[in-house]
């Protein structure tokens, strides 16, 4: 009998927590979605950080009703519903906000038909090299009707990288190995996550003064043994990392000082660079551009854009 009890217990409890779950679940998609019987759509789902920085820098806030769990900038991105990761989203989810637009990039293609089974209306917005930001700024802020923002945007990006350009001018780029990953924070090396031409990162190095030395036709991130930095034997070696903490920590620095036989460790041209917006394409470039100055000239090391 107490054993019947407790279940009983149980489900009632369990049942409470989902008619509350759905209740809020209810009202928010009340507040931020379309009405599902007329297939109204209201508001735009972004399924990239990028995209939803975008959209947020152009003031499209309100209209942002759904984002991925790495969509963290800015903060207001608290408030709107998670759809899953960057590419496992959550169809079900996807269509009970039945929004007007889902915003993603050419890596959520395979994406289209189930996409298109539910009816739902999508637009690939690229955002991989430079060009493609550009162009993401005025495409997002038309399909918003905010066009004096995205050329607002546009501009600013154009004026920081007019800055820099003339500020550097005469100068000689140097060879740069970009690096966004490795296979551990211990203290010897097996492989790096190189960033190729053809990327926007790319495409900031060569503004701030830096040749890259991994060559591609399009944004690759190659894996690189020792054997392969050692071909390439950059003159300049830059790790970008999503934390602060990690850049600054002196345990972030033994494996590559392990490596004196390429000629950046030996002439202490090693650099990592600690901040969540370096890889994420958007609005916050101009804050990579920005650090990456600092850090290929030395004597523009309080450069401020």
């Amino acid at each position: 009998m107490r054993g019947l009890l407790i279940i009983l217990v149980f489900f009632a409890s369990l049942g409470l927590s989902l008619f509350l779950r759905f209740q809020a679940f209810d009202e928010w998609y009340g507040q931020g979605a379309g009405d599902l019987e007329s297939g109204e759509g209201r508001g735009f789902v972004s399924l990239s950080p990028g995209l939803t920085e975008t959209l947020f820098a152009l003031g499209a806030r309100e209209e942002v009703v759904g984002v991925t769990r790495f969509c963290l900038y800015p903060p207001e991105t608290a408030n709107c519903l998670s759809v899953g990761g960057l590419l496992d989203f959550n169809y079900e989810a996807l269509a009970a906000l039945n929004p007007r637009l889902i915003f993603m990039t050419p890596f959520h293609r395979e994406h289209r038909a189930q996409l298109d089974h539910l009816g739902l209306s999508y637009e690939i917005v690229p955002q991989d090299t430079l060009d493609d930001i550009r162009a993401s700024f005025l495409t997002l802020a038309q399909r918003c009707g905010r066009d004096p923002e995205g050329k607002r945007l546009v501009d600013t990006l154009d004026k920081n990288i007019a800055t820099v350009q003339a500020v550097l001018q005469g100068r000689e780029n140097r060879r740069v190995l970009l690096v966004t990953g490795r296979n551990s924070y211990s203290d010897r090396f097996e492989e790096v996550y190189a960033v190729s031409t053809g990327s926007f990162l790319s495409d900031l190095l060569l503004v701030a003064g830096g040749e890259n030395c991994v060559s591609g036709s399009v944004a690759e991130y190659p894996v690189l043994s020792l054997e392969g930095m050692l071909h390439l034997d950059p003159d300049i070696i830059m790790e970008l990392v999503a934390e602060e903490e990690t850049a600054s920590s002196p345990d972030s620095m033994t494996a590559w000082r392990e490596l004196q036989i390429l000629r950046a460790v030996r002439e202490e041209a090693v650099h990592i660079l600690g901040a969540p917006y370096f890889t994420i394409p958007g609005p916050r470039v101009s804050l990579v551009l920005e650090a990456f100055v600092r850090k290929l000239h030395p004597d523009l090391k309080d450069f401020v854009l």
